[in-house]
C-alpha cells in the first residue's frame, strides 16, 4: 500500500470518527470506527461463529449454481430446442423479484440453512445459465461440425471446443451468479435465520447496537470480497486452461 493511499484511509478515518464524536449524525444511523472496533472486541466469539456459518452456506450455494447454472446453460445452447423454451423462460423468471419467492422457501426447507442455500442457489442460477446459453449459441456451428467430423464425441466437442470459446461469456455469468449468491445468502440470513453474519445484522439493529451492526456489514463485505477473489483467480486458471484448449486445435 502507498504512502498517500495510507493517508488518504487515515484522514477518512479520522473524518469518519469526528463527525460522530461531535454527534453530527445520531449514533442510531451511524457507529464510529472506535465502536465498530470496540464491538469486535467484544463480541468477536460470535461473530467469528457466525461467519463460519455464512461461509459454509456461501460455498455449498456456489457450487450448486455454478454447476446447475453452467449445466443448464450448455443444453440450452447446445439444443435449439431447449433454447428456444428456455431462453425466455429463464429471462422472465430473472426479471423477477427473487425476494418475493423466500416465504416460499421457509416453507420448504424451513427456516435454516437448506433455505438459505437453496434461496443463493437460485439467485446466482439465472445469469450464469442466461450467459452461458448465450456464449455457447454465440460459438460459431462450423466448430461443432469440424469437431464432430474428426471423432470427438459430444461430450468431447462440448469440453474442448465449445466451453472454450464460450468462456469470456460464462466468466461473466459466474461473476454476476456469484455476487448474487452473497448477496442472497446475507439477506436471506437478516430475513429468517438461526445464524450467521445477517442474522447478527437484523439482531443487533433490533436492539440499537449501531456499532455491531456495521461490524456485522464489515464481515458481509468481507464475504463479498473473498469471493470474488477466489473467482478471479479460478477466472484466471480457466482462461489459461482455454488458451491450451485453443491451441492445440
Amino acid at each position: 500500500m502507498s504512502v498517500r493511499r495510507l493517508i488518504v484511509i487515515v484522514i477518512a478515518l479520522g473524518v469518519w470518527e469526528a463527525v460522530r464524536r461531535f454527534n453530527l449524525v445520531g449514533p442510531l444511523l451511524l457507529a464510529s470506527p472506535s465502536e465498530i472496533v470496540a464491538a469486535l472486541v467484544k463480541s468477536w466469539p460470535d461473530y467469528l461463529v457466525a461467519l463460519r456459518f455464512t461461509v459454509s452456506e456461501i460455498v455449498i450455494a456456489l457450487a450448486f449454481a455454478w454447476a446447475l447454472g453452467i449445466g443448464a446453460g450448455v443444453v440450452a445452447g447446445v439444443r435449439p430446442f431447449f433454447g428456444a423454451v428456455s431462453g425466455p423462460l429463464l429471462s422472465s423468471l430473472f426479471a423477477v423479484p427473487l425476494i418475493t419467492w423466500y416465504p416460499l422457501f421457509m416453507v420448504w426447507f424451513g427456516i435454516g440453512m437448506a433455505s438459505k442455500i437453496a434461496y443463493a442457489v437460485v439467485s446466482g442460477f439465472f445469469p450464469i445459465a442466461i450467459n452461458t446459453m448465450n456464449g455457447v449459441r454465440g460459438v460459431d456451428p462450423h466448430y461443432f461440425v469440424f469437431g464432430r467430423a474428426i471423432g470427438c464425441s459430444r461430450l468431447q466437442v462440448v469440453l474442448r471446443i465449445l466451453l472454450p470459446m464460450a468462456m469470456p461469456s460464462i466468466a461473466s455469468g459466474l461473476r454476476i451468479g456469484t455476487a448474487l449468491v452473497v448477496i442472497g445468502v446475507i439477506v436471506a440470513e437478516m430475513l429468517a435465520s438461526l445464524g450467521g453474519v445477517g442474522y447478527q445484522i437484523s439482531y443487533y439493529q433490533s436492539v440499537y447496537q449501531t456499532g455491531h451492526v456495521y461490524l456485522g456489514i464489515l464481515f458481509a463485505l468481507a464475504c463479498a470480497l473473498a469471493a470474488n477473489w477466489g473467482l478471479s483467480v479460478i477466472e484466471r486458471r480457466f482462461t489459461h486452461w482455454r488458451e491450451l484448449q485453443i491451441g492445440e486445435r
